[in-house]
């Protein structure tokens, strides 16, 4: 059951960055949630004091995570508002 709810809430998290943050004309706006998570991850690893392999790979992969679910954000708000990419 556990893991159930930790996707219900992974879904949930994906799918207020992608369409609720994200869609503002402020790109930094999308970056504060996936800030937050990258923090509480260093958090936990530090407070827990584990830095085994698995454990370095598991944050990068919640960074990789996070910052993809940023850019897909606002690629998708640039693709709806018709904006020009970056120079």
């Amino acid at each position: 059951m556990g893991f159930i709810i930790f996707l219900l809430v992974l879904a949930a998290l994906y799918l207020l960055e992608v369409y609720v943050l994200t869609d503002t004309k402020y790109f930094w706006v999308g970056g504060i949630l996936p800030l937050l998570i990258d923090i509480l991850t260093i958090f936990l690893m530090v407070a827990s004091k584990s830095y085994s392999f698995h454990d370095f790979a598991m944050v990068f992969l919640v960074f990789f995570g996070t910052l993809c679910i940023w850019g897909y954000g606002d690629d998708r708000h640039k693709k709806k508002n018709g904006i020009k990419k970056d120079k």
